[in-house]
């Protein structure tokens, strides 16, 4: 895999999709089995190939043939779609005003919020997004005493919208710079070498494009490094909350619901973006003003039914569709399973933590709401990749690609290795899967250790032992807030952090906590936080205030530790370096061979980089017997109200139920206020947010959850089970007149 700084922050590789069978396939083993390693011998069998090739090859094209609405596509690609098919389908938007690449478009209202995607819905900056999207936001801004997360927020004016942390990017230009890193690395046999020239390559090209004013660039990678694209992209920095119903709404189901259908979530939070007088991105300032976009999304009226088209625009962060069967086995028997259980330990951990302390339990809120989706989302994976018999699936598929290599001599030769060379790599990788976990998890989950460790690579980069922290990096660590929670909190997953990396075997192990001695997790974690001094402030503005030669040789236990844990890091940094090096080498002969097997509907896979997914509204059959229709009302919210939580709708809501039926929001065939409805786009984690646009280009929903059955859409669309769930906008329009008032933003939206 290539390891690239894209807007998602993602590391991973080219793509194009699997096409799922209906197979009956029973949950893998913890490790692959050797049948999974298969290199194809049968291939290379002269006389079996030439019985079966005929056979195999008009198979395979029946199995890759396009389906209507697959895709994550691009926007250059998204334009050379059949355009006619579309407008037939209900598309009224010429390509012009889609998109155009210098005077963009409808496409380009859609922008990114933090790790979610959003989009502008009102000429003065106004963003609509989903309440889990803003979740950290609402909850920074609340305490035990006034709290927003519990009851909602409505600023009356833009004076009283509140200041947050979001970070909000519009793309402004895309540049393909496939040339000048092919052109880098060209002629570099070592793999080490030609990986480090790709990345510096590619961190000169994003400091060349930040040379431009109030400019943030990254370059993303597609197609196992085929291709490269610089994204310039203004950063506003000064995003405040709007609007946020209350969590009985916006979380409605919590985590029981979350992932399923049918869904009666109020899934949408509103925010604005600021800028300066002059026009520019500034810092948050009192006198700033609302930014004006170039394009943004009128509201639709009218709503959706059954069988419409619907677009969904946004970001999507990670799909693994071009993964050989070996990987996916990995992913299945191994990578999903252990991260299921790491989840559920540190959820319990931190529910531990929060114990007996409101304000604490408030600010641990949304840690462990982004935990408890990802351990869902896991136990999905590993659940679907075995009903859906996707190895079973992805074996048949590379034993079609083989006999298609074989049956011409011109491709046998340019193509008869690679993909043995591919699931060589696989199979490498796979050695320190787990360990690897791990270590990401303690890098995520330990942002004090991570502070730490990011200071001793910098200092391991500066010869001088005379030479003083760098400022940028000294100022977050000497933050008493850094350490507030470091007793309570970060020491206790620490506990459970160290206890996975102590089960790690021994050719995975991570030697800095080996060195830790014995004991169970919880032990060791004492032994590096509980026995330092680092939870006193003065004690670390005097370390950082020290040079470098004093911080290599102090003793304190957490930065002994620390520098154990940074040296292995920069090792093991190394190693990915150097196979992501070998892959560049394969990959790129990989993606030109499946472009050719596959056909004309190649598309990269998701990695947080503007995609278009077009969707038809329409329900599904999840199981033997049960039809899912694919709109919800507020009548079925109605029969899921217990009074407890997750399930206790807000007084005023009941209240404002009671007279649904006059609403001018309410659908005239459904008799009831729409909440959600289905389609078959396909999306993935990061399109939550992203706006749902009918076929006028007007904002329908806001797309923000998948069905359970199709959490293992991440390794191939399907068009029985690929099910994505928005909130329709009808409902986010009468919980704003109806439930919490806010007349004038439904004003500035148009409604």
């Amino acid at each position: 895999m290539l390891w690239v700084q894209g807007p998602g922050d993602r590391k991973d590789a080219g793509t194009t999709a699997i096409r799922h069978e209906r197979v009956t396939h029973s949950r893998g083993p913890r490790r692959p089995p050797d049948r999974w390693l298969a290199t194809g011998q049968a291939a290379r069998e002269p006389v079996r190939v030439m019985i079966r090739t005929a056979f195999l090859w008009l198979s395979a094209l029946l199995v890759l043939a396009p389906r209507p609405d697959e895709g994550q596509w691009l926007p250059q690609q998204f334009l050379d779609r059949d355009w006619e098919e579309l407008k037939a389908r209900g598309l009224t938007l010429t390509k012009d005003e889609f998109w155009h690449p210098e005077r963009g478009g409808v496409l380009s209202a859609a922008v990114q919020l933090g790790g979610c995607s959003a989009s502008f819905v009102s000429p003065d900056g106004l963003v609509a997004t989903n309440h889990h999207c803003g979740f950290a936001a609402i909850e920074q801004n609340s305490t035990p005493q006034a709290n927003r997360l519990r009851d909602g927020f409505v600023a009356a004016t833009r004076e009283e919208e509140l200041r947050t942390r979001e970070v909000l990017y519009v793309v402004r230009r895309i540049e393909d710079v496939t040339a000048k890193v092919v052109a880098a690395r060209e002629g570099r046999s070592d793999p080490y070498e030609r990986m480090l020239a790709t990345e510096a390559t590619l961190r000169a090209l994003v400091v060349e494009g930040e040379k431009q004013p109030d400019t943030r660039c990254s370059v993303a990678t597609f197609f196992e490094g085929r291709q490269y694209l610089l994204y310039h992209r203004t950063q506003i920095r000064d995003v405040r909350l709007v609007y946020a119903p209350p969590r009985a709404i916006g979380e409605f189901g919590g985590e029981i619901d979350n992932w399923e259908w049918p869904r009666h979530t109020g899934d949408f939070t509103l925010f604005r973006a600021y800028v300066g007088k002059d026009g520019k991105p500034a810092a948050y300032a009192k006198d700033n003003v609302p930014f004006r976009p170039q394009h943004y999304l009128r509201v639709a009226k009218d709503g959706v039914k059954e069988g419409d088209l619907v677009m969904v625009l946004g970001y999507p962060g990670r799909t693994e569709r071009y993964l050989s069967s070996f990987a996916v086995a990995e992913r299945q028997g191994v990578t999903w399973p252990r991260r299921e259980e790491l989840m559920t330990r540190l959820i319990a951990r931190l529910e531990e933590s929060g114990e007996g302390d409101p304000a604490l339990t408030l600010r641990l809120t949304t840690r462990i709401k982004a935990l408890a989706n990802v351990q869902k989302a896991a136990r999905g994976q590993v659940w679907g990749l075995a009903r859906n018999g996707v190895v079973a699936a992805k074996l048949r598929e590379e034993e079609h690609f083989r006999a298609w290599v074989a049956a011409d001599p011109q491709r046998a030769e340019r193509y008869g290795s690679v993909l043995d060379e591919v699931i060589a790599l696989d199979r490498e990788a796979a050695r320190t899967q787990v360990r690897d976990l791990v270590l990401g998890e303690m890098l995520r989950g330990l942002p004090f250790l991570r502070a730490w460790l990011d200071l001793y690579d910098a200092l391991d980069k500066v010869p001088e032992d005379s030479a003083k922290v760098p400022a940028p990096l000294a100022a977050p660590l000497a933050a008493p807030a850094l350490a507030a929670d470091l007793q309570r909190v970060e020491k206790r997953l620490a506990g459970v952090l160290f206890e996975e990396a102590r089960r790690l075997p021994g050719p995975q192990s991570l030697a800095a906590v080996a060195a830790l001695g014995e004991g169970n997790g919880d032990q060791l974690a004492e032994r590096v936080y509980g026995a330092s001094k680092l939870a006193s402030s003065e004690f670390r503005r005097e370390l950082l205030a020290a040079d470098k030669a004093a911080l290599l040789a102090n003793e304190d236990p957490f930065l002994r530790f620390a520098r154990a844990l940074a040296a292995e890091r920069r090792a093991i940094t190394k190693e990915a370096q150097t196979l992501a090096g070998r892959r560049l080498a394969v990959g790129p002969r990989w993606i030109e061979a499946q472009e050719a097997f596959r056909g004309k509907a190649f598309y990269p896979d998701a990695n947080g980089t503007l995609r278009v997914s077009v969707a038809t509204v329409r329900g599904f059959v999840p199981r033997d017997g049960v039809l899912y229709t694919p709109r919800t009302t507020v009548a079925g919210l109605l029969e899921k109200e217990t009074g407890q939580e997750p399930f206790a709708n807000p007084p005023a809501l009941l209240a404002a139920a009671k007279e649904r039926a006059r609403s001018r929001f309410a659908d005239a065939t459904l008799g009831d206020v729409p909440v959600c409805f289905l389609s078959d786009a396909d999306t993935t984690g990061g399109n939550s947010g992203s706006c749902v646009i009918n076929g006028r280009g007007e904002l329908v929903g806001l797309n923000f959850d998948r069905v359970f059955q199709n959490v293992v859409g991440d390794y191939g669309w399907s068009g029985e089970r690929s099910r994505n769930v928005v909130v329709d906008v009808r409902y986010l329009g009468w919980v704003m007149e109806s439930v919490l008032p806010a007349p004038h933003v439904l004003q500035e939206m148009g409604l």
